[in-house]
């Protein structure tokens, strides 16, 4: 069976391009020489074709575990993780980068990009935290270049949110570009996302009360979440009073401005509301403390009742007999005769007696007298 030229000539092909790869790897290239030999596809929209000039290291498609292995109570970075992005230094080619993906997120969802900016910087200092391109951080709850959270739900906060792509345009080139979208590696999808979470969140295009609400829910309501949010606030309107600056540090007036603003009220309902908490978690404590306390009486209760069973002298049978008991006569069951009546009337008492007639003497015989 003959095989076309064209399919022969495809085949040539494939088994060259192999022996480049085994070539390169056996050289010790890594995997961004191993990418720069590798054609992209070809199908596809222009928006889904990857040129191979874009490719690099980090920009190869990385999959996320959908059930990564980590602590339930795994939550966001604190204050020292926070200092440590804000402070790092960012090539100036961040600006160029990802100025277009800023704008176009700020485009469709309504939201100021320089909010946008501002959580970018806050989350990854611009994407140069070591992990923002593969795995979770290192709190072990989100990932991608604005952080988000894959753990909590379901659904989670990138489920919700990472078709967000789909409402705006995206650019033919920007800093890392994935082979597969949605991909919370992928910086325009990521940051159309967090476009979308904050306008959900009320963000507007103005840096005020509601953007700063925004913020705080991006992050979590939690007393550091306040901080966080007037951090984002205040670099943003530093950005807005000055001009874009990657590495400019906050304005530390600013940041008290919106605590003042906001950070006051909602610190103080935060507070009232985990002293809430902490009365409920206290009664419930006391309720089950009471329950335990009435389950030890129960069981020693029976326990007691118990070993006074155990203690009980054992009777023979022949002794257990009842006494003999004794016997009455019956009363007789004839019904006793009424007395007999009579209707004559009640005798009359009877005359006293006449007092002795005295004895005659001669005399009285002689006048008369009679024995």
């Amino acid at each position: 069976m003959r095989v076309p030229k064209r399919l022969a000539k495809r085949g040539r092909g494939d088994l060259g391009r192999a022996l480049v790869v085994v070539l390169v790897l056996l050289a010790g290239g890594g995997e961004s020489a191993l990418l720069a030999v590798v054609p992209s596809d070809a199908g596809g929209s222009p928006d889904t074709r990857r040129p191979a000039t874009l490719a690099s290291a980090t920009a190869a498609p990385t999959p996320l575990e959908t059930t990564p292995r980590v602590d339930p109570r795994a939550r966001r970075g604190g204050p020292s993780y926070y200092r440590r992005t804000s402070s790092r230094r960012v090539p100036g080619a961040a600006r160029t980068g990802f100025m277009p993906l800023y704008r176009e997120a700020a485009r469709s969802f309504g939201v100021s990009w320089r909010l946008i900016a501002s959580i970018h910087r806050q989350e990854t200092a611009f994407s140069t935290e070591p992990s923002t391109y593969h795995g979770l951080n290192a709190f072990g709850c989100c990932a991608g270049p604005m952080q988000f959270n894959v753990t909590n739900g379901p659904p989670s906060t990138w489920a919700l949110y990472r078709e967000s792509f789909r409402l705006g345009k995206r650019p033919r080139s920007y800093p890392h570009r994935t082979r597969k979208h949605p991909s919370i590696y992928d910086d325009f999808d990521a940051i159309m996302a967090a476009g979308g979470l904050l306008s959900d969140s009320g963000a507007t295009d103005a840096l005020d009360g509601a953007s700063w609400s925004a913020a705080f829910a991006y992050y979590g309501h939690d007393l550091f979440g306040i901080e966080y949010a007037s951090q984002v606030l205040g670099r943003a309107r530093g950005w807005e009073r000055d001009g874009f600056c990657l590495n400019c540090p906050v304005d530390a007036t600013l940041v008290a401005e919106f605590d003042d603003a906001y950070g006051v009220d909602a610190r103080q309902a935060l507070l009232t509301d985990e002293e809430r908490e902490k009365r409920a978690k206290a009664k419930a404590k006391a309720r089950k403390k009471q329950r335990a306390e009435r389950e030890r009486r129960r069981r020693a209760a029976e326990e007691a009742r118990r070993r006074e069973r155990d203690m009980r002298p054992v009777i023979p049978e022949r002794d257990r007999r009842p006494p003999p008991t004794e016997t009455t006569p019956a009363p007789s069951q004839e019904p006793a005769t009424p007395p007999p009546t009579t209707t004559e009337p009640p005798a009359q008492p009877a005359a006293p007696a006449p007092p002795p007639k005295p004895a005659c003497t001669e005399v009285s015989r002689l006048l008369g007298c009679r024995d």
